[in-house]
């Protein structure tokens, strides 16, 4: 997949652009980023495949820590990739126990080198809309008009509750982003032994900006490579 992607409308069946920031030209070893979020106490981290794969060394960094983390994990039907680290650096997220989102529903997602900037600001409600599926390759997604630009591959897509319906794979057009479902992520996480909190009750309180809740459950995931 493309590492690139052009900020122009293109027809629909133009090839999807990931979302990794693409590796820095001059630069020896490569480097691309993302954003991953953590899903249990142990270290373990969801984010998108593309963002992890063929690293020779990985990194996740959370306000001003830097760890190594290793891959857990690649998902061989959807752009999901589980890795590790050491111990955890944030809270875990929450997925919603049963339901799906429903089109039109208003959703955040964001690039968490992107949030420090929203928190500051008094955090964001939300940023994306829920979309119709097209079906077939989307199957399995959640669709949402958004604008989320470099490295936000990997970033979870909560609804208004604070739950995680989906994690960020593609973006299809310039204003059409595809996300993993929730229960495509979840079925992932059983598959790999990984125990996840869900619920359907509010992880914050009402009103509450989703931006900040984002900010303490992600962390930017770097890959190098040669």
């Amino acid at each position: 997949m493309a590492q690139s992607w052009v900020p122009v409308r293109a027809p629909e069946n133009t090839a999807t652009r990931s979302l990794a920031r693409p590796p820095e030209p001059a630069t020896i070893p490569r480097e691309k980023s993302g954003t991953a979020f953590f899903v249990d106490d142990a270290g373990h981290m969801l984010t998108a495949r593309h963002a992890v794969e063929d690293c020779t060394r990985l990194f996740v960094a959370k306000e001003g820590r830097i760890v190594l983390a290793r891959t857990v994990a690649l998902s061989p039907g959807f752009d999901l990739a589980l890795i590790k680290v050491p111990k955890t650096m944030g809270l875990a997220a929450v997925f919603p126990r049963g339901g799906a989102a429903a089109v039109n529903d208003m959703m955040f997602a964001a690039a968490y080198d992107t949030l420090p900037g929203m928190t500051t600001r008094g955090g964001t409600l939300a940023n994306a809309r829920v979309t119709p599926s097209y079906g077939g390759s989307e199957a399995g997604h959640l669709v949402l008009d958004s604008t989320v630009t470099f490295g936000a591959s990997g970033a979870p897509v909560l609804d208004s509750r604070g739950l995680v319906e989906g994690v960020i794979s593609r973006r299809t057009r310039i204003d059409r982003v595809l996300a993993v479902g929730a229960g495509e992520a979840k079925a992932f996480l059983t598959s790999n032994g990984v125990r996840f909190d869900q619920d359907d009750r509010p992880q914050m309180a009402g009103g509450g900006s989703r931006a900040n809740r984002a900010a303490s459950i992600s962390a930017r995931v770097t890959c190098l490579q040669n």
